[in-house]
């Protein structure tokens, strides 16, 4: 779990650096980075609710 939290909060620093304009990239890597960033938000999401079912 505490992996998944890391990688996430990884993907939304890179997406945001970008937003503020600390670094460039094509249109393909913008586009995939987000759509990663989206795919990690949801699986965590998907543990905590597990989690959060069990108790």
């Amino acid at each position: 779990m505490t992996l998944k939290i890391v990688k996430t909060l990884l993907s939304i620093f890179l997406v945001f650096m970008y937003y503020l304009g600390f670094w460039s990239a094509k249109s393909s890597v913008k586009i995939t980075l987000f759509f990663i960033m989206i795919l990690f938000i949801y699986e965590v999401g998907i543990e905590t609710g597990k989690k959060m079912n069990k108790n």
